[in-house]
This record gives structure tokens, sequence and C-alpha cells, in this order.
């Protein structure tokens, strides 16, 4: 349908060569590193499940504008799909898990539109970035050319396709962080690798014996197996009679050893700043206290989840909300479960919100799910006052 229009080719370098071989990028410290291999570093793996879960958790509504400011469109199309059934054999929760991780691994989210006979969007369905090849016509319009689980090959308008970049240099395709960050990754990489390989083979004895006078063959034997008898857990901490003038020196951690541990928590820390999370949120509790943990949540939302929502919520309302619509019609994350303080600071907030008239207490007994109560529709009088004293 499209093979006379002049084929466009995107810019390619080595990782984009070896991903479509399903290999990966190689890196300094010689580890090839793919979205596949990356996610076998706890740190990556738990940044991307942490965000993806995040985001996936929270519910999504339409909304639209009037002029005392929303109305929420339980109904409409798109809260079904995004919120309750995407398509036939996923949940919403399961979805958006699947099409973050895609994003945050590999740069790019796709998901295929189809359409019912009234041309409104009736399910999504997800597809692996590996299997798309994107192309830009003379026209500036994209097409997406996809090929299917059976080998063939399907040709989608840019209409028929949830598109959602992590970050972009062309506006065209997403930019993977893997790909960037990935001489970081394969050096966390190697350090792990080369960590399992000394438990593996090497030898690390936590002590040594010593002795001015030598040791016959019958004396080693004797002792060796007066050791064994000290193995164990059953055994650890029992007391040791040493004879015939042995002295045993306990080995501790080595500067070598120290360095080691330090530079596997700089790992952590540089993969927390790969994806704009604080170090608290891949489990790295070492530097945490109640207050900061306080407020690395506020930051999670505020610099890392908020460009999130906002790139999603865009590209969702381009793609499922018609053109004409699009004016009055928006679709947002609710946010206010993350926003939620310990129960003191959430009732003081209540207190305020009544008291200048932001809230009505029916409204804050929502918020908490309690059921409305008479009389609870009323806002404060200390509102009205105010407003009476600004008109007069």
């Amino acid at each position: 349908m499209f093979g006379f229009f002049k084929r466009s080719l995107p810019e390619t370098n080595n990782y984009q060569l070896l991903k479509s071989l399903g290999a990966g990028a190689a890196t300094s410290s010689g580890v090839i590193v793919n979205s596949k291999v990356a996610e076998t570093l706890p740190a990556v793996y738990c940044a991307v499940s942490t965000i993806a879960e995040s985001i996936a958790s929270m519910p999504v509504h339409v909304y639209r504008k009037s002029e005392n400011g929303k109305e929420r469109l339980n109904k409409h199309y798109a809260e079904r799909l995004i919120n309750v059934k995407p398509n036939e054999y996923q949940s919403a929760y399961d979805f958006k898990i699947a099409l973050m991780r895609s994003i945050l691994l590999r740069g790019n989210g796709y998901a295929k539109i189809i359409y019912d006979g009234n041309g409104e969007p009736n399910s999504l369905h997800l597809i692996h970035p590996d299997s798309i090849t994107l192309e830009q016509l003379s026209n500036f319009r994209l097409v997406y050319k996809v090929t299917t689980s059976k080998g063939k090959f399907e040709t989608l308008l840019q209409e028929e396709v949830l598109h959602i970049r992590y970050h972009s240099d062309d506006g065209i395709n997403g930019i993977s962080p893997v790909a960037v960050c990935r001489d970081t990754i394969g050096l966390g990489i190697s350090q792990q690798d080369y960590q399992a390989n000394q438990f593996k083979n090497g030898v690390k004895p936590s002590g040594v014996l010593e002795t001015d006078k030598q040791v016959t063959e019958q004396q080693f034997s004797n002792l060796k197996e007066f050791f064994n008898q000290h193995t164990g857990i059953s055994n650890s901490a029992k007391p040791m009679v040493l004879e015939g003038g042995l002295k045993w020196n306990q080995i501790g951690l080595t500067n070598e050893d120290a360095q080691w541990l330090g530079s596997r928590n700089f790992t952590i820390s540089d993969i927390a700043r790969m994806f704009k999370i604080s170090p608290i949120f891949l489990m790295d509790y070492s530097n945490s206290t109640y207050s900061n943990f306080s407020e690395a949540s506020r930051a999670f939302l505020g610099q890392t989840l908020r460009a999130w929502l906002s790139n999603l919520q865009e590209a969702y309302a381009s793609r499922l909300i018609s053109d004409r619509n699009r004016s009055d019609t928006i679709i947002e994350f609710e946010t206010k479960d993350l926003m939620r303080a310990n129960i003191e600071e959430r009732f003081s907030a209540y207190d305020i919100a009544i008291r200048n008239g932001l809230m009505n207490p029916n409204e804050c007994r929502a918020a908490e799910n309690m059921a409305p109560r008479e009389g609870g529709e009323e806002f404060s009088q200390t509102w009205m006052n105010n407003e009476t004293t600004t008109k007069k």
C-alpha cells in the first residue's frame, strides 16, 4: 500500500545494530548489555519495577471541561480502555505495567489501536518494540511496519498506534536509557559476576593457624579432623583448644574488600541517577531517616513521576480522544494516593481546607473513603464571611 513512498532510513549505531540481532552493545567493562541483561542487575530491575508499578496502580480518569471546572466522564470509552479493560486478555494494570517496562528499558512503548464500527477505539494491544520499524514519510506522517509473531508484515498508520517515547532527539524515536548508560550497567554487572565467581572459585579463609614448629602428616590429619568438628551452624561459636604452640589469627575486612563494597554502593547511586529516583526506592537505606524518606516520597511524585504522567496523559489524549473533542476533553491520572501523608498531617490539612472554604466536610470524608453525613455539604462560615467582606 505504501510501496511508492521512499523509505527513509533512521540513524543507527552499534547498539541499534546489535539490538536488531538480538544481542546488545559492548561496554568498557567487556559486558554485552541490552534490556534483558540490564534487568539482571537488581538496582535496574528495582528502579523499573518501582516506576512502572507506581504508575500502573494509579487510576486514570477522563474529564470534560466546563465553566465550573471539570466533569468526570465515567463511561467514556477512553477511561474504560486505560482504567478498566484494554483488551480481552489483559487487565488495565497488566497493560500499563508492560507498556511502562517497554518504555523504561527500550525507550519506546507501542500499542495497536483497534477501532469499532463507529470509529471509536475499542481495544489496545501491546506491540513489542523490537518488532517495529518506524518510518517518516515526505508529508511528515509516520508509518509503523510491524513483524507479527507468525513472521508476516503489517503496516499501521500513526492513528492506529499509541506510541510513547522516553526522551527523543528527533521527536520520532525514543532513546533507551539502557543504551545511553550501558557502561554504568556493564560495570555493575561485571562487579556482580566477579563477586559470584569469587564465591564459586576463590579461597577466602576467615583466619589462619600459625606455629614455629614443623607439623607431621599425622598431626595435620588430626588437626583437619579437629577443625571439621567446628564447621557448620550447629558448631559455630564453640571454643577451640589449640595444642602444640598453634596460634589462631583472624583475617578481617581488607582495604580492597572495603573499596569493593563502596563501589557496589556507588553503582546503586548511578542507577538511581539514571532513572531520576532516590536510592531509598532502590532499597538502599544506608542514609535514610524518617524525615528524608518522607521528603523522598514527595520528590518521587514531583520529580520522577510527574514528567511520566504528563507524557502518558498527552499520548493517551492524542490517540484516544478525537480531534473535535480534544479541546474540552482531558485525561488525567489521580495522584492523591501517592500524596497521602500520615493521619495527623492529613487531618490537619482537612481542617485548614474546611476552615478556609476550600473543601466541605463530606469532601474530606470522601477522601478518607467514609460515607457522607447530613449537613456535610455546607461550606464553613469562615469562608462565607470572607466572601461577604470581599464584596463590601
